[in-house]
């Protein structure tokens, strides 16, 4: 693996060197099983966030905002490669997230629209 995509252990992991190879492996993947957990959490944080958000937008365009997933894709940018993380890594996880979660809120914001349709009916 080049410099450039060496990644520093997270806190808490078990020490490097402590245990060789399978025993090493399997210290490390309980240390991604944790992480996992921890990314979860605020990824599910994250979704709420958005969840919310999308009840104060009124329409696609909204929904979407090119300008401020240029933004946020930037911000990651920067975050990842102070944090000695391979931005495009970092970048290209966001990018689905989005994506996801832009399809969510579509599906929100046609819900609420149906609703308030059948409302007026």
């Amino acid at each position: 693996m080049s410099d450039q995509h060496r990644i520093a252990p997270p806190a808490g992991s078990p020490p490097v060197g402590g245990a060789d190879g399978p025993a090493r492996i399997a210290e490390l993947r309980v240390a991604i099983d944790a992480l996992d957990q921890r990314i979860i959490a605020l990824l599910a944080e994250r979704t709420r966030v958005v969840q919310e958000l999308t009840a104060h937008k009124t329409d696609e365009a909204t929904v979407r905002s090119p300008d401020r997933v240029r933004q946020v894709l930037g911000r990651v940018h920067d975050l990842a490669t102070r944090h000695g993380m391979p931005p495009e890594v970092a970048v290209g996880t966001y990018r689905a997230l989005i994506d996801e979660l832009t399809r969510m809120q579509l599906d929100l914001l046609a819900a609420r629209r149906a609703t308030a349709s059948l409302a007026e009916e």
